[in-house]
């Protein structure tokens, strides 16, 4: 029963990372392509903007067409890495119509994401403890060696055990400490009607962001518990060099 939520719960986890760095990718995007086109459309104005692209004279087209080589480059080269036959084509063609969409973005919203900086710090802190779940799922994670070497290889197993039940003890405590911080911000955001307890020069409460670690500590607390039981019953092997196994330079079988 705890191994089937373990893996539904990663499973969320791989999407939600996945919503997550497109959502920060695109955030960043709009926002290097809000500056980007603020320095080309200086002091153009909508009905003047694509001049930039039919070759007006001097640095207002010339800030496009470096733009749009170097984003044709950076895609060409994604393309190629893909396999793709067609790689110099395509990667012209999205390179211009990447410039064209930040030339469009600048203009129709001058002022640009104000927010995007603060809202991709928060979700950055989602993402890296996400991450941190999702290497304990996969024991992938940096774990707790009492002197495995020195024990004797029937003890090892035990051992390694304790080790884990004192990683997810340590995340437990972590996680009561975490859960007192969110009510604090929460209290301010709610009892201010969210006008307060919120990201500056954001609406992002504070609460939300810093829930990233509560739920990570769980997430954390609870695989390493999972995997002390699973250890100390012998359903899981502590083979090999920790740090290479970890690596994923050697498996769990030692090979």
């Amino acid at each position: 029963m705890l191994s089937q939520f373990d893996e539904l719960l990663y499973r969320i986890e791989k999407v939600a990372v996945w919503v997550i760095l497109l959502g920060m990718g695109l955030v960043m995007f709009l926002a290097v392509s809000h500056r980007a086109a603020g320095a080309m459309s200086t002091p153009h104005s909508a009905p003047t903007f694509l001049l930039d692209f039919v070759g007006e004279a001097g640095w207002p087209w010339l800030a496009p067409v470096l733009v749009a080589a170097v984003l044709s480059a950076v895609c060409g080269a994604a393309l190629a890495t893909r396999g793709s036959k067609n790689a110099l084509v395509g990667g012209i063609g999205l390179g211009v119509v990447l410039t064209a969409l930040g030339k469009l973005f600048g203009v129709v919203m001058p002022n640009g994401i104000v927010q995007a900086q603060p809202m991709a710090l928060s979700l950055l802190l989602w993402l890296s403890l996400l991450g941190a779940s999702l290497a304990a799922h996969d024991r992938r994670h940096l774990s707790l060696d009492i002197g495995s070497k020195i024990w004797p290889e029937a003890l090892r197993p035990k051992v390694a055990a304790v080790g884990h039940f004192l990683s997810a003890i340590f995340c437990v405590v972590l996680l009561v400490l975490a859960l007192r911080s969110v009510q604090d911000h929460f209290h301010t955001w709610n009892t201010s009607e969210g006008a307060a307890g919120v990201i500056s020069g954001t609406a992002i409460p504070k609460w939300f962001a810093s829930a990233a670690i509560p739920y990570g500590t769980f997430a954390l607390a609870f695989r390493f518990f999972l995997e002390a039981w699973r250890t100390w019953r012998g359903e899981l092997k502590e083979d090999g060099d920790d740090t290479l196994r970890q690596l994923g330079i050697q498996t769990e079988e030692g090979s």
